[in-house]
């Protein structure tokens, strides 16, 4: 892996506003050099997919004064679960933030409620928590989430997928 200095040096659009880190393999480590980059502070889209990220990571970067206009999210494929969600949704410093990409990490329910309930990501219009391990009670929180009226695009997996026939006692089928 090459440093994550070289890799903003040469991923940092010019207006600095768009980073793309995609498949370099940053680890937490490499997330926590980004989130102390000042250099940081004007981008807009984030994008981090395919970088083993876990909490750790994610939530060093929920933590940095220096995403506070970040916009758009993207950590696909990474492996983020239910705590690194809550740093998110419950980090001031991701106010503005109008699209997340979850797709393909390890996050539950108890990630999924917690998007549900948040409080200061009150311009999100976005999701994507599709092949995750999002199960019925997270999908009945997103469906019922107070944010509901201003998400214009929840992606997650079909439910009934997930969902088996409970057979009464005595059945034999």
């Amino acid at each position: 892996m090459a440093s994550v200095d070289y890799l903003v040096n040469q991923f940092l659009s010019e207006d600095k506003r768009s980073l793309d880190l995609s498949n370099q393999n940053i680890g937490d480590k490499g997330a926590g050099r980004l989130a102390g980059m000042k250099s940081l502070r004007k981008v807009r889209r984030l994008s981090l997919p395919n970088n083993n990220l876990s909490d750790e990571g994610v939530k060093a970067l929920a933590a940095s004064e220096f995403f506070t206009n970040v916009r758009d999210l993207d950590l696909y494929g990474n492996v983020v679960g239910d705590d690194g969600v809550k740093a998110i949704v419950e980090s001031p410093n991701f106010i503005k933030l109008k699209k997340l990409n979850l797709y393909g990490n390890l996050i539950e329910d108890e990630g999924a409620v917690a998007i549900a309930e948040a409080e200061h990501l009150s311009k999100l219009t976005h999701v994507y928590l599709n092949a995750n391990r999002i199960r019925k009670e997270g999908v009945e929180a997103l469906k019922n989430a107070r944010s509901r009226t201003r998400l214009c695009h929840l992606h997650v997996d079909e439910i009934e997928e997930y969902i088996y026939e409970d057979y009464g006692e005595g059945d034999d089928d």
